[in-house]
């Protein structure tokens, strides 16, 4: 996470130094984005998406090999195999962000029922209040007639 955070550090930087030329750094905000873990989902929306971790540039010199050796006689089964456990995987994902999506609508839902009155509001005698008068709206909407 650090190297993430650097990055992103860094490239804020290049922005301040060459404001006139923002466009440019487009894919790279769209980028850090897409990386961060979004507190709704618990997960990045490039994962969501692709159903996998992004690759931050700085990891693209890490060579990454076969778990498994690859033949012509198993290649269709290995392949079909590795599809499904890839498509069972990113369904679990979804899953699990659906889910976070929901327990994070409820807390939010929690907290602003916490913030209404508990009680209704009571009004007394000589109380100033607002006063909703349809007749005088109408009058905005069309046809008014004081009678």
């Amino acid at each position: 996470m650090d190297v993430q955070k650097n990055y992103y550090q860094t490239k804020e930087l290049t922005f301040q130094e060459n404001q006139d030329e923002w466009d440019l750094f487009i894919p790279l905000v769209l980028f850090a984005y897409q990386t961060i873990k979004q507190d709704t989902t618990q997960a990045t929306p490039f994962k969501l998406v692709y159903g996998r971790t992004a690759t931050l540039p700085v990891k693209i010199e890490v060579n990454t090999y076969l778990t498994e050796p690859i033949t012509e006689e198993n290649f269709q089964e290995t392949l079909l195999r590795k599809t499904y456990n890839l498509i069972e995987i990113f369904e679990n994902k979804q899953r699990r962000a659906a889910d976070n999506i929901q327990k994070s609508q409820e807390k939010q839902r929690k907290r602003h029922d916490n913030q209404l009155p508990n009680k209704p509001v009571e009004f007394k005698i000589k109380d100033k209040v607002l006063l909703h008068h349809t007749k005088v709206e109408k009058q905005w909407s069309g046809k008014f007639d004081p009678k």
